[in-house]
């Protein structure tokens, strides 16, 4: 009988891997955890926030039961419930984080084209030396409009100069 308790402990244990890394997708299967492109870490439980669609029908990389879903979830915040790992060995496999739909399906999330596309937001997510220089640009600009001061702008510029300077 404990022999019996073992195995299943270390089936359960085996069967749901910790953590992901992008590019070493290798096969089907559930994580805890999975480390993007970028290097951000994402984990079930984490909140991302729906963005604009990409098409008028609805999201392109956003579906539930194959479906897009619809406009109207712009703006919304949801939370991870799972992450699984969906494709084929010929064809390489993805991470598709999911949330609770509308009805039994859950709805999945294609994160890393979804986040290229703007489909998706990851408010935890470190600035891309892109994201950094637009942010330095824009409060340039208020700056000079006398929105912000001076002392504003130079602590930010020496928090974002390290992350253009990286990149």
């Amino acid at each position: 009988m404990k022999f019996i308790q073992i195995l299943i402990l270390l089936t359960v244990s085996f069967g749901f891997s910790q953590t992901s890394k992008y590019g070493h997708l290798l096969k089907k299967s559930s994580f805890k955890s999975y480390i993007t492109k970028a290097g951000n870490t994402l984990k079930i439980g984490d909140t991302l926030i729906i963005g604009i669609p990409t098409s008028e029908l609805g999201f392109k990389f956003i579906s539930q039961g194959g479906q897009s879903v619809a406009n109207r979830l712009a703006g919304k915040k949801i939370i991870i419930h799972k992450m699984k790992t969906y494709g084929e060995p010929q064809n390489g496999f993805k991470m598709y984080p999911q949330f609770k739909g509308y009805g039994l399906l859950p709805v999945l999330i294609d994160y890393e084209i979804a986040l290229s596309t703007g489909e998706i937001k990851n408010p935890t997510a470190k600035l891309t030396r892109k994201e950094a220089i637009e942010k330095l640009s824009e409060h340039k600009k208020l700056l000079e409009l006398d929105v912000i001061s001076l002392e504003e702008y130079d602590n930010l510029k020496k928090k974002l100069i390290i992350i253009i300077k990286k990149g």
